[in-house]
Formats: C-alpha cells, structure tokens, sequence
C-alpha cells in the first residue's frame, strides 16, 4: 500500500478513536436513591460514570492492582445501591442492539465484587472455589429506556447478577463482554491465569443484551438502541463501578486498524 493511502486510513481510525472514546461509558446520573444498608461514604453516584477501575490507590495500603481476587472498593471508585435504593446512568451516544456482538452482549456492569482465595495464599498463587467474598448476593433489576420515561426490564436467560460473576479484571478489555452462560462452578479450582483464562482478554462484569426486554407482563420488547440504564435492588446492598457499552464489530474493528495504521505510517516515514 503506498505511503500516502496508509496516511488516510491511519487519519481517518486516529479521528475515530476519540469519538469511541466518549462513547464507551455512561454519561451522566440521572437519578440516584441509596437505599438502605449502603456503607457510609459510598453515595457518590457520579463514581460509576466512566471506565471501570483498573488499580486501587489507597493512601494507607498504597497501590493495588485490579483483578478477579481483589475489586475495587474505595469510595472514589464505586457508589452503593441498598435495599429500595436505585441509579439511573444515560448514556450521550445510544447503547446499541447488535447481535453481532460477542455472545450478543450489548453493555456491561462492572461491580466490586472478588473471588475467594480457598488455599490461603495471598501472594500470587491463589486459588478460588468459584465463591464470593464480596458481592455476589443481590437483587438488581436491571432495565432499560429509550426516552428515559419508559422502562423495560431485562431478564437474562443466564441468571445474570450485577456486582457477583464475573469480577473485575484491570488488565482485561472492558469492551469485551465474558460469556454469559459461564457460571460460579466453572471457576472452581482456578487461579488467576485460568479464570483470565474463561475471561479471554475481557476485563470482567455483567454483560447484557438489549434483547432480554419485556414488558410489564413479561411480554418480549424489540429495542434497537436505549440511552439510558436503571439498577433497582430489593435485595442485599449491591455497589457499582461502571458500565460500558460493547462497541459495533465495525466500529472497534476500524478504531483499532486506525490506530494500527497510525503507528505503521510512522514506521515507514
């Protein structure tokens, strides 16, 4: 390819990047209610706007990586929803139904849950059970809307649970949804390599996908985009990081052979 096509495809990926960017997250709150049982501290809901948590920098216990045995749980990094408790999130760029996503996933929820280590070893060769130490025990609803009026719930034919599987890895891709039909017991006798292993190169949480909506009579809903995402709990106090949208395979495709070419046009100068 000649030097000068290489330049317009790398310009055009290198100007879509930061458009992808922006659009990878939630936006802004639009409603927050803690509810009851939240840890005092945790009621900021503007910590889960933007990308997940990938280190924790605590001034007392110094920096720490983000991963499936330790998630996130500072203040600054998650916001708690209690029993009666609920957050809204819009999105500025819709959250898109694409079935052509991995798994068919269209958004993920990053929580602060963690595996238990069932070896007692905490230094790096941890094993887990497939357990919770934190997490995994709640009763959020997770619906959707287009116009941020009307709500759909989705039911997840997995038994998908915001803040348990699958915890946080900060060395993963956030954009890449694990497959949801993986569930606890899979990830009995597993270290870190192997549950990054059944993560393969994804960074964790909930994934989604806007064709579990129905109606308020559990009727099926067809939604081809949402702008906005609502958790309410009436179970045990669930707390939240982020939410990502899984990009169009298009879409993360060009912004990556963008960046790609970028770097190769500099190498052929």
């Amino acid at each position: 390819m000649k030097k000068n096509q290489l330049f317009v495809l790398a310009l055009a990926g290198a100007l879509f990047v930061p458009t992808i960017t922006r659009a990878q997250f939630a936006d802004s709150v639009v409603a927050y209610t803690a509810g009851s049982g939240v840890n005092s501290g945790f009621t900021d809901p503007t910590s889960a706007l933007g990308a997940p948590s990938t280190e924790t920098i605590d001034p007392i216990y110094g920096n720490s990586p983000v991963d499936p045995f330790d998630g996130p749980y500072l203040s600054s990094q998650i916001v708690g929803i209690g029993t009666g408790g609920s957050l809204t999130l819009q999105f500025n760029s819709p959250i898109q139904n694409n079935p052509n996503n991995p798994y068919g996933l269209d958004f993920i929820i990053f929580g602060h849950a963690g595996f238990n280590i069932v070896n007692d070893d905490y230094s790096g060769g941890g094993i887990t059970d497939g357990s919770f130490y934190t997490g995994g025990d709640n009763g959020v609803t997770v619906s959707v809307s287009a116009d941020g009026t009307t709500f759909y719930n989705l039911v997840s034919p997995f038994g998908t649970m915001v803040d348990g599987l699958f915890p946080t890895d900060g060395s993963g891709n956030p954009l890449v949804p694990v497959n949801a039909a993986l569930t606890a017991s899979d990830f009995n006798g597993l270290g870190l390599a192997g549950i990054r292993s059944l993560y393969a190169g994804s960074a964790g949480g909930a994934g989604y996908d806007l064709n579990w909506a129905v109606d308020g009579s559990d009727n099926p809903i067809s939604l081809a985009s949402v702008d906005y995402v609502r958790l309410q709990n009436s179970g045990d106090v669930a707390y939240i990081d982020a939410i990502s949208v899984v990009p169009e395979p298009t879409t993360y495709a060009l912004a990556i052979t963008g960046a790609g070419l970028f770097l190769l046009r500099r190498r052929v100068k």
